[in-house]
């Protein structure tokens, strides 16, 4: 697990020009497994398994918040959890969708999207999220309209004051709880009746470390939205996505793993 996440984060992609290490890293890690990979004509990549009356999309940005200059890794043990740290939005959202299209779920089809273009663009800050817009097109001309849509990204712990907007100018610790535990939020949704489907999926899951909270932005979920449900599901990092040094104990990947695979299995049993 380490060093295939290593080598995800320390390359960086940008979502601007569409070029960088980080693409061919994962085309090389998607073909080790067995992967058919298709490429859109904007640069997302694609993989596609199964057969069935269901499809669910999972998705992942590839590319690096270009404020962050500096692609550092590292992995360390303290008090007995294996942290890693380094620039791990959304590295870590890649690499749990590469486990995940490594091994085909039985009963349905699960659509992998490995998008070029989710941070801000370096002079148009506001222009979020551009090839979640672009695989809903290709998912229109396709013809596909896929039951739920997740997408893999990571996220902050919980937030001290989630009723008032996040004043970054504070520090870290007063903006978020530093201590908290949970492994995985759900979020992002934007509609009731997927609030209520989420529910019930972590409900199922009955693990304490996967929580439900309503945080919804602009972003990858919320245009996937549009098309059909939709909702993030976040491993917890520690730390300014806009810096080097974030955090994350490696169970957080196990966890958010197995809670997406729960939600396949519960699909691919649905008629």
């Amino acid at each position: 697990m380490i060093s295939d996440l290593k080598r995800i984060a320390t390359r960086r992609f940008s979502g601007d020009t569409r070029v960088g290490p980080r693409y061919e890293v994962l085309i090389s890690e998607l073909r080790k497994r067995n992967c058919a990979i298709a490429i859109d004509c904007y640069g997302n990549l694609w993989v596609e398994h199964g057969s069935g009356k269901k499809t669910v999309l999972l998705s992942s940005h590839m590319d690096v918040d270009p404020r962050v200059r500096k692609m550092s890794f590292r992995s360390y043990i303290r008090k007995r959890k294996h942290i890693v740290e380094g620039v791990l939005d959304d590295a870590v959202g890649c690499y749990i969708n590469l486990l995940l299209a490594s091994r085909a779920q039985e009963g349905m089809r699960v659509i992998h999207v490995f998008t070029a273009s989710e941070e801000i663009e370096r002079n148009n800050p506001r222009r979020f999220c551009r090839s979640a817009r672009e695989v809903v097109k290709e998912l229109r001309r396709r013809k596909i309209t896929p039951d739920l849509c997740i997408v893999l990204d990571v996220t902050f712990p919980a937030i001290i004051h989630p009723e008032g907007k996040l004043d970054w100018k504070k520090e870290y610790s007063e903006l978020f709880d530093v201590d908290d535990p949970t492994h995985c939020f759900v979020e992002g949704y934007v509609r009731r009746k997927t609030a209520k489907l989420a529910k019930r999926l972590v409900r199922r899951f009955r693990d304490p470390h996967v929580v439900l909270r309503d945080l919804s932005r602009y972003d990858e979920a919320f245009v996937y939205g549009k098309l059909a449900p939709s909702f993030s599901v976040g491993p917890v990092v520690y730390g300014h996505m806009d810096r080097p040094d974030q955090k994350m104990p490696v169970s957080h990947i196990r966890t958010t793993a197995r809670f997406v695979r729960m939600v396949l299995a519960a699909y691919g049993r649905k008629k």
